[in-house]
């Protein structure tokens, strides 16, 4: 098992690296997500849950913690009237697309509420099984539809916004690293996976990983240290693997089941992200693309890697991730508890 996870990161990681040289915008999220797809797809399975995904998340986090600016938290102040809005809007798509779900499937109310949660797509799934909803079937959405979101955004930047990743899109490059910026990299991480054992909060991997790589990127080095560009396209490039590779047989199959129903609801929530980008690209004045990163419900860590791989603002993207994926945890068990009242008085 060891020997085949090697083999399956490797070949991500060797193909995101073709790609980033090639100027393919997010080539390396690209890279390791068509190798999980086509592992998952056409080998097996390797399940990369658990430590091995938390440690990936930390790298992400503290490669974007050490981008960050102490101007961040300004432009998060001045954005929280579109936050709020954009957050109120993507909670009421969650319920109304589940509610189309549970009306055009033969799914409980509950599996198609968790289905159509907007974000925290692990922590949802472990969540749904407490509640009494189906994971297997809320673990298949969740997983196309970030795929699909993860797959599709890069594309549509490339081909339909070149003009925002004009000089942006960099190629492999082979840089030299300092071994203090190195030792401060491995400490983050450290620091960043202790944090999460100590205090498990939704999308807390991430949050710590950028607190944590700020505090050494400004405190310790005096915002004077860097990362090289090609450990966050691992990063990036890992991230697309454990995300691609968790779209195997079985999620495939899972939505075959559900049948057309299931397209139809994944293409109406990409319209309204992309319907949602507009508003808030119209409210912040933000490019369209750095818009719809900061606001698509499609996993904070994910949109991290994307935004990072396209160079749009990594930073402000992970942290309006972040507060929407709390705040969603927050209102959860509000929102479900409405839901349970209003199926048990429809039966």
């Amino acid at each position: 098992m060891l020997r085949e996870k090697v083999i399956c990161v490797g070949v991500a990681l060797l193909l995101g690296c073709i790609l980033a040289f090639l100027r393919i915008p997010a080539g390396w999220l690209l890279g390791g997500l068509l190798t999980g797809i086509g592992y998952g797809l056409f080998i097996k399975r390797l399940a990369f849950e658990g430590w091995p995904f938390r440690i990936v998340l930390a790298l992400v986090g503290v490669n974007v913690g050490f981008m960050m600016q102490t101007e961040i938290f300004q432009l998060i102040a001045q954005y929280f009237v579109p936050l709020l809005l954009s957050l109120t809007l993507t909670l009421a798509a969650g319920v109304g697309i589940g509610w189309l779900m549970n009306h055009w499937t033969n799914l409980d109310p509950l599996t198609a509420y968790f289905c159509c949660v907007p974000g925290g797509a692990s922590e949802v799934i472990a969540l749904s099984g407490d509640y009494g909803a189906d994971n297997r079937v809320v673990a298949a959405f969740h997983t196309a539809r970030i795929t699909f979101f993860v797959l599709t955004i890069p594309f549509l930047a490339g081909f339909f916004y070149p003009d925002e990743l004009q000089g942006k899109s960099a190629g492999f490059a082979l840089e030299g690293m300092e071994l203090s910026v190195l030792a401060g990299l491995f400490t983050a991480i450290l620091v960043t996976i202790l944090l999460f054992r100590l205090w498990k909060v939704p999308a807390g991997t991430l949050f710590y990983g950028i607190f944590t790589g700020f505090i050494i990127s400004e405190w310790v080095f005096a915002g004077s240290a860097s990362l090289p560009s090609y450990i966050g396209g691992i990063g990036q490039a890992l991230i697309g693997v454990m995300v691609g590779i968790r779209f195997d047989r079985p999620t495939f199959f899972k939505l075959k089941d559900i049948g057309k129903p299931s397209a139809v609801l994944l293409a109406i929530y990409f319209l309204f992200s992309l319907t949602l980008a507009a508003i808030f690209e119209w409210m912040t004045g933000l490019p369209y693309m750095t818009s719809l990163l900061s606001t698509v419900p499609a996993g904070a860590a994910e949109m991290s890697s994307t935004a990072m791989a396209l160079h749009l603002e990594p930073t402000l993207v992970a942290s309006l991730h972040i507060i929407r994926v709390i705040a969603l945890f927050i209102f959860l068990p509000f929102c479900i508890n409405l839901l349970k009242r209003a199926a048990e008085q429809g039966n």
